[in-house]
């Protein structure tokens, strides 16, 4: 039985990305492997991403690498066990799209987790930790971009997840502020 198996390389997102069984992914990684080496040794210390040295085993169809996604984008956001943190000032000429852009952010930063939802005393703690935090009109700002959230629950309980526009959105939001 053959395994698929997957390579995902960013390299600040020139991206090579190898998919198959896993012994062609083996053969492609040594025809690569020169490259990637030499790309990596010229990068700072810092920014240099751990690359599994054997084929790893594929995500379920669908899914996606979590771990070089938040690679990826460490000066965006980072994860620790009390939670996501967002490291970069919310983009947004007002309080309402700033809350905007903040919960756009914090759910992709979930999704990278492998979560899909977050519960909006979650989303209005990054608020208010950005200074965005309009707590009257909080939830109905993010109510009024439906294209973008799928609202659920209510009162404390209330939550949101991004539909596909919406994580359209949040990676390109993500993209500019890991530039």
């Amino acid at each position: 039985m053959t395994h698929s198996a997957k390579i995902f390389v960013s390299m600040r997102d020139g991206v090579l990305e190898i998919s198959g069984s896993e012994e062609f992914v083996r053969e492609q990684l040594k025809k690569f492997d020169d490259l990637i080496i030499k790309h990596l040794s010229n990068m700072p210390i810092s920014e240099q991403p751990s690359i599994p040295s054997s084929p790893q085993p594929a995500p379920e169809e669908g899914a996606q690498d979590d771990a070089w996604k938040a690679v990826s984008y460490h000066n965006v956001m980072a994860f620790d066990r009390d939670g996501i943190k967002i490291l970069k000032n919310i983009p947004g000429k007002s309080g309402a799209e700033k809350a905007v852009n903040a919960a756009l952010v914090y759910l992709y930063a979930k999704n990278v987790k492998g979560q899909e939802e977050a519960l909006f005393k979650e989303i209005r703690e990054l608020c208010k930790d950005h200074g965005c935090l309009d707590s009257a009109n909080f939830a109905s700002n993010l109510k009024s971009e439906k294209q973008y959230f799928i609202i659920g629950g209510s009162g404390k309980k209330q939550t949101a997840k991004l539909t596909q526009p919406g994580k359209t959105k949040a990676a390109a939001l993500v993209d500019e502020l890991n530039s």
